[in-house]
């Protein structure tokens, strides 16, 4: 028994619709909590006497947010491990201080006191450099221009090998998964990191990839199928593909449930931003790419009848 999809396709219109309307609305009025790489903040190159880890070294931020009473949480700390350093070596980067530069300094210079006293370092190897927030805008227009060049690129390959039906629902439902997520960032609150701009580069990859397969069957159907409705051609496809589509995602989210459960704070956001995105995508792939191809199709058929 088929599912009919296309004969609720309004329905789904009307829900996805909303939902990217409340995204872009988020989007606006509240917009997305960046992080240090697209607003600045100082980064600490430091060298410490004894072995560490990620763990350990936020826990010694958690100590100072009491002690110092921090601008910034132990979550918003960037800890990256050194190649070749031994488990002694590590970059950390946190948010720069909304005060003036004097006062900056003041709390910088007390930050690395305090760290000193709980982790002694090398002061030989420390390295402190800070991120403007002009270097905080040029990476968000590349981040834009990333996404934005993304689509189109991925329009121009599908025109070609598709029709241009099917590449402009593929595309709508790329675009509707990236509001979405993006309004679903803003309400949580999630810090807006170069590994959460991966996260939203891959899942505009992980949509295409999904509609692809059902655009495909589709495709196939209209050469070979006994039906003449397209309508029913659409519904036959998405039903052929549905386990594939299922099977495929459920593998996916088993593995990032486990990367935000057990991984680290560092690559929370990004597995977060993907396990919502990868729900998002599968709907658009199946209730809105093939529906908006199918009623293009329709409406240019129509057209031409008229002419």
């Amino acid at each position: 028994m088929l599912i009919p999809i296309m004969k609720h396709k309004s329905t789904f219109f009307y829900i996805s619709g909303l939902l990217v309307i409340l995204g872009i609305l988020l989007l606006f009025v509240k917009g997305l909590n960046y992080g240090i790489d697209f607003k600045g903040g100082s980064i600490i190159h430091v060298r410490f006497d004894a072995e560490s880890n990620e763990n350990k070294i936020r826990e010694h931020f958690k100590q100072m947010e009491k002690s110092l009473s921090l601008y910034f949480t132990s979550e918003q700390i960037v800890v990256q491990s050194v190649a070749g350093g031994q488990g002694r070596e590590f970059i950390i980067q946190y948010p720069a201080a909304p005060v003036d530069t004097a006062k900056n300094a003041e709390v910088h210079d007390q930050i690395l006191k305090n760290l000193k006293e709980v982790a002694p370092f090398s002061d030989e190897a420390l390295q402190v450099s800070n991120v403007g927030p002009t270097i905080g805008d040029e990476m968000k227009k590349q981040g834009i221009w990333a996404a934005l060049l993304s689509v189109i690129g991925i329009l121009l390959y599908l025109a070609y090998r598709f029709e241009f039906q099917s590449a402009t629902g593929t595309i709508v439902a790329a675009v509707h998964d990236l509001f979405i997520t993006l309004g679903f960032l803003s309400i949580i609150g999630i810090e807006f990191d170069v590994t959460v701009l991966a996260a939203i580069l891959t899942l505009l990859g992980y949509s295409v990839n999904d509609s692809i397969v059902v655009l495909d069957r589709i495709r196939e159907n209209r050469k070979i199928s006994k039906e003449t409705n397209l309508a029913g051609i659409v519904d036959l496809s998405i039903n052929q593909t549905f386990g594939r589509t299922i099977n495929t995602s459920v593998t996916t989210l088993l593995a990032l449930i486990a990367i935000l459960v057990l991984g680290g704070a560092s690559i929370k956001g990004f597995a977060m931003t993907l396990t919502f995105g990868v729900i998002v995508g599968t709907y658009s792939s199946i209730f809105i790419a093939s529906p908006v191809m199918c009623e293009l199709s329709t409406a240019e058929k129509k057209s031409a009848a008229a002419k």
